[in-house]
């Protein structure tokens, strides 16, 4: 049989050379003349080789191009068909061993992925001398620990290459695809030199790894075909049977969402026990950038169960931290027995309010309830926001570059300079607030406004709530603007008197309605300006006290105020400063352009430095960007010159997803053997006995090489003759025959 049949359609060139010797024959006619008797005799014996020789190249030719054909056609001999040449046939053999999260479970005093490494020496074991052995990782991203199949007559690189670097491993941290693994074991497999392929898969079996019924992913793992009579694939299971209770920490939740430099923060988590016993005594560490801050005791936690832990710390300076909560315990899986958050922490957010009223004469008193709730303590030491209040008139000549946020509070009127530059303002990527109350008008919001740069909506009437008054909902859950609204656990905002609203047509769809009226007339809306992280918040009613009491409902009114500030203040790093990132998501980081930075690197979860470039964008700002972040765990960017800026640290959450505890069912691995993806399901016992079903074909390849190679030197041999006999006679002089003239 032929790996590539198709490759037999070239036996038509062997009318290729037939043609050529046809159209080539030399067509002589004789003639006698008087001298024919002088020549020798020899001459005639010539003309006979050269025709010998003829037929020889002839057939010499036919006979390369039929060799080549078949060489290409990759003939295979079955296995048993030639006994001596079938029965000493040899094999590359790959390991897949999964290295996912899951296969840190302690089983006894070894985790899951030890109990897989003796699996695979077992594998070895039962391999001849002949045979070559690869080993993949299946991790977060599959790759093979050598370049080339390592011979397994070679110990000392078996050892050396493929066993003792799988000690050294850390522990999986993510999860992990088997059928991606497999295409890379293919790959591995490739590159030796041996006909036979083998793939031992070793894994516990976990269906999130397996991916069964993707026949996507299954169908490029194989490169769109089926395993194939010279590629076997055995799958070796390695389950878990821990007697011990898993441990977890779930993700942190730090109060306040922007800590401030010297306050006292609060960090929330749950801590559960997911079986099968209850565990007595669990401690719990708190660190602040590696360094302890707190402890506490969880007395017991039963089985199933889980409890929330508090515990708090005090940021000292400003800028980016992470804060690890850890348990000490020894329990079934480790990876999960810490959480880590990263906190960006300031020092101060400058404010600047510019009140309705117009001249600089007077107490500024309609803007008194949002200066209370952005400073509710007479210290302003202790207030993140830093509050200025102004007149519009005073606010004209006001420098807004050393503001984070400014707040437009119910003005009638602002001038044009001063609408254009809050334009410019928001466009650097900071925020701006407009509050539209009982002073707002249709001239201020649907003439000036645009045309200084802000199309926020069209404006209306003023709507009045009559005998019932509506009920305020929450139409974008997923803003971080309404964060301590979602904290209540309601769906409506209760207990707050809605008189008076303006009506506002949003610009676009770009304009996002955060809160509304049940009727659906919108309250507060929020919109994009500028690719800087600028960004525009409109409240449609005023806080004066006169269209609503909601500066009376503290529970919800301070914090939505000072959560609006902090989101506005973020602007561009609202992308960079999260505590947590998901597997797989980009790093971005964006920052001033003063001080110049040299270059940055990035520290990866297994102490690995990788180089990164900043880009200077519009606006006058770094970016750096770096989407390599599969591996759970914290990353660390730093910058030269290092003492200009402070290392940012990034933390990639565990996918909890890959902690699924279900296996593969019998029907999961029915359907894996009938498309031919997995031959069988082994045990360590049956190793040898899968070794010896594996169909051993003879390549008849490197026999045709050579003889392609020998028929090459045939034709060149004969080539050679055929030139030298139809080179002229060189006969002496003495030997001429004598020419007389009459």
């Amino acid at each position: 049989m032929f790996e590539l049949p198709w490759m037999l359609t070239g036996l038509m060139a062997l009318g290729i050379p037939i043609a050529i010797h046809l159209l080539h024959r030399q067509k002589t006619t004789p003639i006698n003349w008087g001298a024919m008797m002088f020549l020798q005799a020899s001459d005639v014996l010539k003309k006979k080789r050269r025709n010998l020789d003829h037929w020889l190249l002839l057939l010499a030719r036919i006979a390369l191009l039929l060799l080549l054909v078949l060489l290409l056609a990759w003939p295979i001999l079955p296995a048993g068909a030639v006994k001596q040449l079938s029965g000493g046939s040899s094999a590359d053999v790959v390991i897949v061993l999964d290295h996912s999260i899951s296969t840190g479970i302690l089983d006894g005093r070894r985790t899951v992925f030890a109990h897989e490494i003796a699996a695979a020496k077992r594998i070895a074991g039962a391999l001849s001398r002949q045979d070559t052995l690869s080993i993949v990782i299946a991790g977060h991203r599959p790759y093979s620990l050598t370049q080339f199949p390592v011979p397994v007559s070679d110990n000392a690189r078996v050892r050396s290459k493929l066993f003792s670097p799988l000690y050294q491993l850390p522990m999986g941290m993510a999860g992990a695809s088997i059928p991606a693994a497999i295409q890379q074991a293919r790959r591995a497999a490739r590159r030796g030199a041996l006909f036979d392929k083998v793939i031992f898969v070793v894994s516990d079996q976990r269906v999130v790894s397996w991916q069964p019924r993707l026949g996507a992913e299954w169908k490029a793992a194989y490169g769109g075909k089926s395993a194939g009579k010279h590629l076997a694939v055995f799958d070796l299971p390695v389950i878990a049977h821990s007697a011990l209770s898993d441990i977890a920490i779930g993700p942190l939740h730090i109060e306040p969402s922007f800590p401030a430099v010297g306050r006292r923060a609060t960090v929330m988590f749950s801590v559960s026990n997911s079986g099968p016993l209850s565990v007595a005594s669990i401690p719990i560490d708190l660190l602040y950038d590696g360094a302890p801050m707190d402890h506490i005791m969880i007395p017991r936690l039963q089985a199933g169960r889980s409890t929330t832990g508090i515990m708090h710390l005090r940021i000292a300076s400003a800028g980016s931290h992470w804060i690890t909560v850890r348990t000490g315990i020894q329990d079934a899986l480790a990876a999960d027995n810490q959480s880590t958050a990263v906190v960006q922490a300031w020092k101060h957010i400058p404010v600047l309010i510019i009140d309705s009223q117009l001249g600089a004469v007077g107490r500024l008193r309609a803007s008194r309830y949002i200066r209370a709730a952005l400073q509710p303590s007479t210290s302003t030491r202790l207030g993140l926001a830093q509050p200025v209040v102004m007149s519009v008139s005073s606010a004209r000549n006001a420098r807004l570059s050393q503001y984070r946020v400014v707040i437009v509070n119910d003005p009638s009127t602002l001038p044009a300079g001063l609408i254009s530059r809050l334009h410019a303002f928001a466009r650097s990527g900071k925020g701006v607030w407009f509050i539209l109350g009982r002073h707002a008008n249709r001239g201020f919001v649907n003439s000036q406004l645009p045309a200084g740069g802000f199309a926020i909506g069209t404006m209306g009437n003023v709507q009045s709530a009559g005998k019932h008054h509506p009920i305020i909902v929450i139409r974008d859950a997923d803003s971080p603007l309404l964060r301590p609204l979602r904290e209540l656990h309601r769906n409506a905002i209760v207990g707050v008197t809605l008189l008076k609203w303006n009506t506002l047509i949003p610009a676009d769809a770009r304009e996002k309605v955060l809160l509304a009226t049940a009727r659906g007339a919108p309250l507060m809306l929020s919109q994009s300006v500028g690719d800087s992280g600028g960004q525009v918040v409109i409240w449609t009613t005023g806080v004066g006290g006169h269209w609503n009491d909601w500066p009376l409902q503290a529970g919800s009114f301070l914090p939505l105020v000072n959560q609006t500030v902090y989101e506005l203040a973020m602007g561009a790093r609202r992308l960079t400063e999260r505590p947590y990132i998901n597997p797989g998501v980009p790093i971005v980081w964006t920052g001033s352009d003063t001080p110049a930075i040299e270059s940055a690197a990035i520290l990866d979860p297994h102490g690995l430095i990788h180089s990164v470039t900043p880009q200077l964008i519009t606006g006058g700002h770094y970016l750096v960007t770096w989407g390599h972040t599969g591996l759970p765990g914290l990353y660390t960017l730093s910058f030269k010159p290092g003492k200009s800026r402070a290392k940012v640290y990034f933390n990639v959450n565990i996918n909890r997803s890959n902690l699924n505890p279900a296996v593969l069912s019998p029907t999961d691995m029915q359907w894996l053997t009938s498309h031919d993806y997995i031959r069988k399901q082994i045990n360590t016992h049956e190793i040898a006995a899968a070794l010896g079903t594996v169909t051993r074909n003879f390549s008849l390849w490197p026999i045709l090489a050579i003889l392609v190679l020998l028929m090459l030197l045939v034709e060149t041999w004969l080539c050679r003759n055929m030139a030298q006999l139809t080179r002229p006679a060189d006969l002496p002089a003495n030997e001429l025959p004598a020419m007389s003239l009459l």
